[in-house]
């Protein structure tokens, strides 16, 4: 994976006043971590930021300072924390890296292909959607696929299906559950346990959109 150019600055505030200032001006703040060193407070372009992720959250960051000369800078995204309803990105955590040297990343598993059991009337459950792996920094794949077109009903797939490219080590345990095709009877119990699922995430929503809009109010 190449490495994406982002421009930062140094923040000289702190606090949810001047961060929400921040964001209302197209900013997100942001800090990023360096072994041994003191946390650096900034800010990035938003628009910038969203198209430097637009690959997956596991690019590599050429961090670059306003007087950044000598010394490259590179990072990756370690935790995003977002909006729940508005799916705005609010705050970054960044990690700088040695490209030189091996570090963990979570990977998301993209199932590819349809399965001859979903075909004939059964249901697909993905249990297991993402993997802990171990590269260099430009080696940590955006996805790591699984082809489930082969499964028929009761079948399943396991971490131990996914093929890494050279340099990548997973570290989940090959056992685990990835997949598995659930048959008509059992696919039918399950779709109605994951309908609720989706009212009751409905409703917390609701309930977390009330409780801005009383906020807003109070402010």
């Amino acid at each position: 994976m190449d490495t994406v150019k982002l421009p930062v600055m140094r923040r000289e505030e702190s606090g949810k006043g001047p961060a929400r200032r921040l964001r209302k001006s197209g900013r997100l703040p942001a800090v990023v971590y360096s072994r041994g060193q003191e946390t650096i407070p900034l800010s990035i372009d938003a628009a910038v930021m969203k198209t430097a992720l637009s690959g997956g959250h596991n690019v590599v960051l050429e961090l670059q300072y306003p007087d950044g000369k000598g010394k490259k800078h590179y990072a990756v995204v370690k935790e995003i924390q977002s909006h729940p309803t508005r799916h705005q990105i609010l705050h970054l955590d960044l990690h700088e890296v040695d490209l030189r040297q091996e570090i963990e990343a979570t990977v998301p598993i993209e199932l590819v292909g349809d399965a001859r059991g979903v075909v004939e009337g059964g249901v697909l459950d993905h249990q297991h959607r993402e993997v802990t792996v171990r590269a260099r920094p430009t080696e940590v794949p955006a996805s790591l696929a699984l082809d489930v077109s082969a499964l028929g009903i009761s079948d399943h797939s396991t971490v131990a299906a996914l093929s890494p490219p050279a340099g990548v080590e997973i570290l989940d345990d090959p056992q685990t559950l990835v997949v598995v095709i659930h048959p008509p009877r059992l696919a039918e119990e399950l779709e109605e346990e994951l309908e609720v699922g989706a009212e009751v995430a409905e409703a917390g929503e609701e309930t977390a959109t009330a409780g801005e809009g009383q906020a807003g109010a109070k402010e």
